[in-house]
């Protein structure tokens, strides 16, 4: 069993696609970029090299402890952030590569590739722009929710891992989210998204994760009741496609709500609704979801806190229901120590007719602490608890501890939170 898993481990990392290439050449041209092209306007560019070693006691969340794989290795992550901006345009581009290779246990050696991207570009009456991402990587680190204490917008948390970390193999992801934005008038205001993913694995067991593709359009209203409050109207369609589906399951949905300003610093949004989901020959009933938002931004405070509960699709093959707890917080202590706690947290149910197989409780708990030796050098240490509870449908669970030290060197970035 250990040599197949070699061998389709392999398989996957030896003959690179053309989006993994377009990774390595957009973070190659980054970091080489001579200082005057990243100083030219409002151009810059910041590369952040990462090595570091990390320590798991389960890597692969087994429910048996005879069985667990303990993994140590070492880790080396490249990236470079770029970023333009204007009166009116902005474009951030991240290419990102992650190599891990574990002792004893090459087998879980993997080259893991990353693409973002956001843009935006403002007009006289309207705002257009897209969000944009490409994910390579191997079935153990992308079907696990990870705490990312770097994300600043809870709306980049995605809601689409299965939890089944147990396998070998690989998974491809595109997401695609264009949206345009138009100013009906100073008060009153309308939206459009598009939120389109593609997942594809390589290299896993039959019948256990499916490719699909999940496409959902939104359309909002909102209108300024005050200077400090706006109402928000939301409808939605979307249609989730899998291999392990007999049809396509289409959904739609409405939510009612609104934002307010606590104040100069902190912001808080609120919505709730129905998502209506229908399949042929299978039943379902219309779901409540709804999200509420806290998010505070002061000189050596950064935070959101979000409950929201949604219906997600995965690899699983079938929607289901979410409650999700997401939580960031991020303090510097002083001028060269930061630290920080994440916490990502769901519930998640099939929905309807939908097997208990993917019923599963799930928590991981992270702290963070970063020590600023210079401007450009960094010594940060994480730890992870993580627990995937499927009780309900093998009545098991399983965690682990994750350990990771980082010596991070960016020589164009500033300390920052």
């Amino acid at each position: 069993m250990k040599h197949a898993r070699i061998e389709a481990m392999k398989n996957h990392l030896g003959s690179p696609s053309r989006p993994t290439v377009l990774v390595l050449l957009s973070l190659a041209m980054s970091v080489i970029a001579p200082p005057e092209l990243a100083q030219a306007q409002s151009l810059r560019i910041e590369p952040v090299v990462k090595a570091g070693g990390e320590y798991d006691d389960n890597a692969t969340l087994n429910i048996r402890t005879d069985s667990e794989v303990k993994l140590k290795g070492f880790l080396a992550d490249l990236r470079a952030d770029v970023t333009y901006s204007s009166a009116t345009t902005s474009l951030f581009l991240q290419p990102r590569a992650t190599l891990r290779t574990y002792s004893g246990e090459s087998s879980f050696d993997s080259n893991d590739f990353y693409l973002r991207s956001r843009f935006s570009h403002k007009g006289k009456s309207s705002t257009i722009g897209f969000r944009a991402s490409f994910d390579d990587q191997t079935v153990r680190t992308g079907e696990r929710a990870i705490s990312n204490l770097e994300i600043d917008n809870p709306d980049e948390i995605t809601n689409d891992d299965s939890g089944r970390v147990l396998l070998s193999g690989g998974r491809k992801k595109w997401n695609l989210a264009p949206f345009w934005d138009y100013r009906l008038s100073k008060i009153s205001s309308v939206r459009t998204d598009l939120d389109y993913v593609d997942a594809q694995y390589e290299n896993t067991f039959a019948g256990v994760l499916f490719d699909y593709t999940d496409v959902r359009i939104r359309a909002n209203y909102r209108r300024a009741l005050s200077n400090l409050q706006t109402a928000i109207v939301s409808v939605s369609a979307r249609n989730y496609s899998s291999g392990e589906s007999p049809g396509d399951v289409k959904g739609y949905g409405v939510m009612v709500g609104f934002e307010r300003i606590l104040s100069e610093k902190m912001r808080l949004n609120a919505m709730i609704g129905m998502e209506d989901t229908q399949q042929t020959a299978v039943s379902f009933n219309p779901e409540v979801v709804g999200n509420v938002t806290l998010t505070r931004d002061l000189e050596t405070i950064r935070m959101f806190a979000q409950y929201r509960r949604s219906v997600s699709g995965s690899g699983a093959g079938t929607l289901a229901v979410r409650d999700a707890l997401n939580i960031n917080f991020r303090r510097r202590l002083n001028e060269k120590i930061t630290a920080g706690l994440g916490v990502r947290a769901y519930r998640s149910r099939g929905t309807g007719d939908s097997l208990a197989f993917d019923d599963r409780n799930y928590v991981q708990l992270q702290s963070s602490f970063l020590w600023y030796l210079s401007t450009s050098l960094v010594v940060e240490a994480n730890y992870r608890y993580t627990v995937n509870d499927r009780s309900a449908a093998i009545g098991e669970r399983a965690n682990s501890n994750q350990v990771n030290l980082w010596f991070t060197y960016q020589p164009r970035t500033i300390p920052k939170l």
